[in-house]
């Protein structure tokens, strides 16, 4: 029984990739697969970043703006949507793809109302196209979209068990956090999630819980409510 009713799950880019340097990994996408599944009481609301397609920094060699790379990188989120809504289809698993602007007649432009409807009749939704803004990371449309659509929680899937009090990757005596306020991880620029993305997650009362996506049922539990990476809260 999940301790949950309606969940924002934030899955970057990079993840999908798996094992490959870039592109698709048909192993993360069963995961999602056996996670929207298993988790089928939860009312659950993905949004996906496009790491795994396209990096801004990619471009500063030909020296492309911020502005246009962003729009860029929008692009890739949209890519995975479509990507993930039609394997999640083949699987048996319903689903509304929902971008932040529509993509001709195939993606649908987001609005709270109708995604608030897929959530209601159970159907996993996907959220992409960022916030339809550039200079804004995916984090913030999770945040954003985790208030709109009256999430219990949001789920920062990562590749680290959590926030560390420095990289753990490089300094083996990294402090884990199991609860950290979002004034300590503001104030001490822990590298969570970007600071707005932290303000607006504390003014909006919303917690998020931060963990490795690769653990072995990572995302059941984290949706399932369990104690798993590290909770930031007010």
């Amino acid at each position: 029984m999940s301790a949950f009713k309606r969940v924002l799950l934030k899955l970057s880019g990079e993840w999908f990739s798996g094992v490959n340097e870039k592109g698709f990994d048909k192993s993360t996408f069963e995961k999602v697969v056996e996670t929207v599944k298993d988790t089928s009481e939860t009312q659950l609301a993905i949004v996906l970043g496009g790491g795994n397609i396209f990096r801004g920094k990619e471009l500063n060699i030909l020296n492309i703006d911020q502005v246009s790379a962003d729009y860029i990188g929008m692009l890739s989120t949209i890519m995975n949507g479509i990507a993930l809504s039609n394997f999640l289809q083949n699987q048996g698993c319903e689903n509304s793809l929902f971008s932040s602007f529509a993509i001709g007649n195939f993606v649908k432009a987001y609005s709270a109302e109708e995604a608030k409807k897929s959530l209601n009749q159970r159907k996993t939704v996907l959220l992409v196209g960022g916030l339809g803004n550039p200079l804004f990371t995916t984090d913030s449309t999770a945040s954003v979209r985790a208030v709109e659509l009256n999430a219990d929680i949001m789920l920062k899937a990562t590749n680290v068990d959590g926030v560390f009090s420095k990289d753990p990757k490089t300094n083996p005596s990294a402090k884990k956090y199991d609860t950290l306020s979002f004034d300590t991880a503001i104030n001490k620029n822990l590298k969570v999630m970007d600071q707005t993305s932290l303000c607006f997650c504390r003014d909006s009362g919303l917690n998020v819980r931060v963990f490795d996506a690769d653990k072995k049922n990572a995302l059941i539990s984290a949706i399932k409510g369990k104690e798993i990476g590290t909770l930031v809260h007010n």
